[in-house]
């Protein structure tokens, strides 16, 4: 039996809600030169860059790649980048031992 609709995702119903801090940063004057300047390098706060890196996909509109200096730190960065861009758009690698 099929279903009347396809499914929809959950990250679809989710994320206009904090999705909408991405687009307000994404049309940024700062924010549009800082990914013009990429590859670069940048200061960012803690708390504030899981919303930078969603940010900055959006606006290149490709996929990211960060390195961070350890584990805990990549999984909370991915982990919070995904409740503003959704679980399927956001991976982790992590480092299995090295240094």
């Amino acid at each position: 039996m099929e279903a009347a609709e396809p499914p929809v995702p959950p990250f679809v119903m989710d994320r206009p809600i904090l999705n909408a801090f991405v687009r307000e940063l994404v049309e940024h004057e700062r924010l549009i030169a800082f990914a013009e300047a990429l590859p670069t390098r940048a200061r960012v706060s803690e708390p504030a860059l899981p919303l930078l890196l969603a940010g900055l996909h959006e606006r290149l509109q490709r996929q990211l790649v960060v390195v961070l200096p350890e584990d805990a730190d990549a999984r909370d960065a991915a982990e919070a980048a995904a409740w503003f861009l959704g679980d399927e758009r956001v991976g982790l690698l992590p480092s299995r031992g090295v240094g």
